[in-house]
């Protein structure tokens, strides 16, 4: 039953605060929401170019100015919040996000687009590491996994919605961005109105953040995490880009045909929610591991098979894997790293989108056969690290202790 969090007011009351299932509802829309301005990019980059009258290269930076600037801007926002606290960052990221899109939108020429497309990506990393410290600080103990795998749910299906809506308005790119402004200002208003303004408050020095970041790949168990996070968007990306390029040479799929195959693969993020609902309370180590595990099956099924039905069925099985993973990746750091889960998240949102540039990489420079196999060994060695290093202390109970009391310690 989901209860009203409460915050003393200046004058002495108690003024309440809204329930934690609205709050986890206004974080999901975004989550689906802010990263699609990554994703959008594909779309609508053939508009920008005859708008603006550049090469198909020069275009090709829509994405890549705001990625890189992404990625960047995981290191700053999470740290950030760990020192002036959650609210604060995602209510003024995500306004400052607004900011960004209208102004993307009225860009002059293509210089001035490049530019507040960096601004605009640096200002959506606040949301994402953020996000997820904040339900994993925030939401009830029974309800920590299924909440956090809802949340990752939005961040993973953020890539269908970004292409589905930037295709909807390829022809009228700006149409793109202004809707996005308006939800994004409204979001905005909402955090600061919704979110509790407890957690997150270090008092430790900027300085003191930057050793606590490096202090944090000595901790064995969180850097089991890091590694581990390099393979599951680096697989992700790898298995669609070298799959979408062998669909369009060996049975003529076209642009159409290929979204529909993301949409099918998308059903396999009803996984994580589902299993977290009815196997949550076993930790998130073991879900991780099973995630892991059933990835590298899909990509073994898409590896050996010709028959597309069959190779799409593994697609599926390989996002439902992945849908455990993301979630059990922040409950492990959170137990992991419980003083500095906003830096700890952060880095591992950073490197998710290392592996995830590593992994168009090597899908330009290897064939479809070799993608999956070598996926699915990379998954396989992430579930036997963190199964072998990434175990919480409360999973170290003494023998009779109950699996409640140790979640509660967590």
């Amino acid at each position: 039953m989901d209860t009203a969090q409460s915050v003393v007011s200046p004058s002495g009351g108690v003024k309440p605060r809204t329930g934690f299932t609205a709050q986890l509802a206004v974080l999901v829309a975004m989550a689906f929401a802010i990263p699609a301005q990554l994703y959008l990019a594909i779309p609508v980059a053939g508009g920008i170019q005859q708008a603006f009258g550049v090469s198909a290269g020069a275009a090709a930076w829509t994405g890549s100015a705001f990625s890189l600037a992404y990625a960047v801007g995981f290191l700053v926002f999470g740290p950030l919040s760990d020192r002036v606290g959650r609210r604060p960052v995602l209510a003024f990221g995500t306004l400052a996000t607004a900011l960004a899109t209208g102004a993307v939108a009225i860009s002059p020429d293509f210089g001035w687009f490049l530019a507040f497309r960096v601004v605009q990506g640096l200002a959506a990393a606040s949301f994402a590491p953020v996000a997820l410290a904040y339900v994993a600080e925030h939401a009830p103990v029974a309800r920590r996994a299924v909440a956090l795998s809802f949340l990752t749910t939005g961040l993973l299906g953020a890539g269908l919605a970004g292409q589905v809506f930037g295709q909807a308005v390829a022809d009228r790119w700006r149409l793109a961005f202004w809707p996005a402004a308006l939800v994004y200002a409204a979001a905005a208003t909402a955090f600061w109105l919704l979110l509790s303004p407890a957690g997150g408050r270090s008092s430790t020095a900027a300085r003191g953040v930057a050793v606590a970041m490096v202090g944090l790949l000595r901790n064995r168990g969180v850097a089991a995490v890091f590694a581990s996070a390099l393979t599951v968007f680096g697989s992700f990306v790898a298995l669609y880009a070298a799959l979408n390029a062998h669909l369009r040479s060996t049975a003529g799929y076209d642009a159409a045909d290929l979204l529909g195959v993301q949409a099918l693969g998308a059903l396999g993020l009803v996984t994580g929610p589902v299993v977290n609902r009815i196997a949550g309370a076993r930790g998130p180590r073991p879900l991780t591991v099973a995630g892991f595990v059933t990835a590298s099956a899909g990509l073994l099924l898409a590896q050996v098979t010709a028959v597309p039905a069959v190779l799409l069925a593994g697609t599926v099985v390989f996002v439902g894997g992945i849908s455990l993973v993301v979630p059990g990746l922040v409950g492990l750091l959170h137990r992991l790293a419980p003083d500095a889960t906003g830096a700890a998240v952060s880095f591992n949102t950073f490197v998710l989108f290392v592996g995830a540039s590593l992994g168009q990489l090597a899908a330009a420079h290897t064939g479809y056969r070799t993608v999956p196999a070598v996926a699915a060994a990379l998954t396989l060695a992430a579930a036997c690290g963190v199964a072998a290093f990434a175990r919480p202390a409360a999973e170290r109970r003494p023998r009779g202790a109950s699996a409640e009391t140790a979640e509660e310690a967590a």
